[in-house]
């Protein structure tokens, strides 16, 4: 038995990452909408870039063997392009559409839109990295995001999206789409970087997590600095305004030093495959389901319970699409 769940866990590590992954950012995503709402999303995302900067270059130098100077030059120049774009268009922009969005509907209505993004990473992974999945496969996503709407959508969900100070409904709609389409579009970009070997050795799933923030935070605060707005968002945590900078330091460790850097490891040990990997990120708000009620006291319905289990169900015919196709 224990050999028989060894080898289970070997044969599936990537897929356990991501769901590792996913209960990461699970949790992240609540001090992350409690400190938009009490310093703005454009604070939050430029203090948490730079928070998740220093500490991810403090991890890597206690863990990699390699000095600051070398965890700049070593990567390749490929690893720099694909890894840089992943970070500015995944983390940069996807994550302030994806902020505003958790200021405006809340954490558990704004990631229900996270069920386009396994779309958006397997059409964009089919020219860019040449994925591939058996139509089993692409089932198993399908009832993944069909669990998800179920989830999410309820009468009581939809009643409680509201218009906010941060922007009405619609705004919140349509930013939260656009997180998605950005999370999608990062992780085939990252998958791709993961394909350049370092004397025959991939880019350590940590070098590459760093690869990817340091070029989204340089590149976010080159564009506020153009635009003149850093001091109206850096003002906020500088006074720490609603005591909202504790939420950015809970939210920091659990999204962008673990979340990212295990969503990383699964995309680096799920090869080519990033419509699998980001698939399971998207279960998100299965697992936000039971946070919430711990934390905003939300019930879990019956309906709620059955939206989970359908969703959970097309990851299982996802993951073993290849065993399922077999018996036929």
């Amino acid at each position: 038995m224990q050999m028989m769940i060894i080898g289970l866990i070997n044969n599936y590590l990537g897929e356990f990452v991501a769901l590792g992954t996913t209960l990461s950012w699970s949790i992240g995503i609540f001090p992350f909408t409690a400190a938009s709402r009490r310093l703005g999303p454009n604070a939050v995302n430029h203090s948490r870039l730079v928070l998740a900067v220093v500490l991810l270059t403090l991890l890597s130098l206690l863990f990699l063997p390699l000095s600051l100077p070398e965890l700049f030059s070593t990567p390749l120049p490929e690893h720099w392009l694909w890894f840089g774009l992943s970070g500015v268009i995944g983390l940069a922009l996807g994550d302030y559409f994806a902020f505003t969005s958790f200021a405006i509907l809340g954490p558990r209505i704004s990631t229900i839109f996270n069920t386009l993004s396994p779309a958006v990473a397997l059409f964009l992974g089919y020219f860019v990295i040449d994925e591939r999945i058996n139509l089993v496969g692409i089932t198993g996503i399908l009832i993944t995001i069909a669990g998800v709407i179920w989830l999410t959508l309820s009468k009581s969900a939809k009643s409680a999206m509201s218009d906010h100070e941060f922007g009405k409904k619609e705004k919140g709609i349509l930013f939260g789409m656009l997180s998605a389409v950005c999370q999608g579009v990062g992780i085939v970009l990252a998958n791709k970087g993961f394909t350049y070997q370092l004397d025959s050795d991939d880019l350590p799933f940590f070098q590459a997590t760093w690869l990817r923030m340091i070029c989204a935070t340089v590149v976010i605060f080159i564009i506020t600095l153009f635009r003149g707005k850093i001091k109206e968002y850096i003002m906020p945590v500088v006074q720490n305004k609603n005591n909202g900078n504790w939420y950015v330091v809970a939210g920091t460790i659990f999204g962008p030093v673990i979340g990212v850097s295990l969503s990383m490891l699964a995309v680096s040990l799920l090869h080519n495959k990033p419509s699998v990997a980001q698939t399971i990120f998207s279960l998100v708000p299965i697992f936000a389901l039971p946070l919430a009620y711990v934390f905003y006291k939300e019930k879990i319905t019956l309906k709620s319970f059955a939206g989970a289990l359908i969703a959970i169900a097309g990851v299982v015919v996802l993951i073993w699409r290849n065993e399922i196709l077999s018996c036929f």
